[in-house]
């Protein structure tokens, strides 16, 4: 038998099919974050499949439905243990991403030992998901690679390769920080305290003042949204950055390292760090992203991109 040989358009079909695409993601405690994307998500979702709610935000994936924007938070201390996939596959319907991909998530320093575990849910896999209702989405996950959160921040920084830079993410559950001397990692630690504890507490002093529940959840909006001043707080700011700076005294003097900060949490401590450090501090202007940002330059320097 004589096969037909291929046309133009079968052959660009199958290139097109083996295209691997770059993305990277910052799952935090309480947004999705993407590289090269503006927008962010709001990590908090309800598994629920009974919901038919045309304008809710849903995930349907493996038989059911999660809602987000709904439930509380999730607490749980290491990332590797918590639902990764739900979040993950959100995210990347929300920009219709699809096929074959090479992905990068992160994880606290402290907990870089669970990174298998990460590993083991989602490289390999093909997952097939539905975001608000639209036609079903595939993705292969090729390869996962697993970075440490605020490591990644540092290849966001346009001038890295001279001098001392410290970089300090404030994140959900752990502050992590890393120290650079001409580009290469001299110390680094990962402290065990984060927004969520300082929206806790912040959340349990409104309750006592007011009478009503508030609970974690609530501070993120209010914030958001100007119905919370953050000044009145000031003694739970001040108690949770001494936390935070007596953690960072194993890595020795920082006095003479330019000290960036990123992560949700971070202007939220920016006049504690400076009235320490003075001027040698800053509020990355990508706080939010410089994580995504930074492992798609690191991405891309290990060809994770082709």
């Amino acid at each position: 038998m004589v096969r037909a040989k291929k046309t133009d358009s079968e052959i660009s079909m199958e290139q097109i099919e083996e295209i691997v695409k770059l993305v990277t993601m910052d799952i935090g405690s309480f947004n999705i974050k993407l590289g090269s994307c503006d927008d962010i998500y709001e990590n908090r979702f309800v598994q629920d499949n009974e919901c038919d709610d045309p304008m809710s935000e849903k995930l349907q994936y493996n038989d059911d439905t999660f809602v987000f924007g709904k439930g509380k938070f999730d607490m749980t201390y290491g990332k590797a243990f918590k639902n990764i996939e739900v979040p993950v596959l959100y995210g990347l319907g929300k920009q219709r991403i699809k096929g074959n991909i090479n992905l990068i998530l992160h994880l606290p320093s402290s907990q870089m030992s669970n990174k298998s575990m990460l590993i083991e849910k989602l490289q390999g896999k093909t997952f097939k998901y539905k975001v608000n209702g639209e036609r079903s989405q595939s993705v292969t996950i090729k390869k996962l690679g697993v970075l440490k959160e605020g490591f990644s921040s540092f290849y966001a920084l346009a001038k890295r390769n001279k001098g001392m830079i410290c970089i300090v993410d404030i994140g959900g559950r752990t502050v992590d920080v890393f120290c650079f001397i001409d580009g290469v990692l001299v110390k680094e630690i990962s402290i065990p305290i984060g927004t969520i504890i300082y929206f806790r507490k912040i959340a349990e002093e409104l309750t006592a003042d007011n009478g009503d529940l508030y609970e974690a959840e609530d501070i993120h909006p209010l914030l958001q949204n100007d119905g919370l001043d953050i000044n009145e707080y000031k003694d739970i700011t001040n108690s949770i950055f001494k936390e935070i700076e007596n953690g960072m005294k194993e890595l020795g003097s920082l006095k003479n390292y330019e000290i960036h900060l990123c992560g949700g949490g971070a202007k939220f401590f920016e006049d504690n760090f400076k009235e320490i450090y003075g001027n040698k501090v800053s509020l990355m202007d990508n706080n939010l992203t410089s994580n995504v940002e930074g492992a798609e330059n690191i991405g891309k320097a290990k060809g994770l991109d082709k």
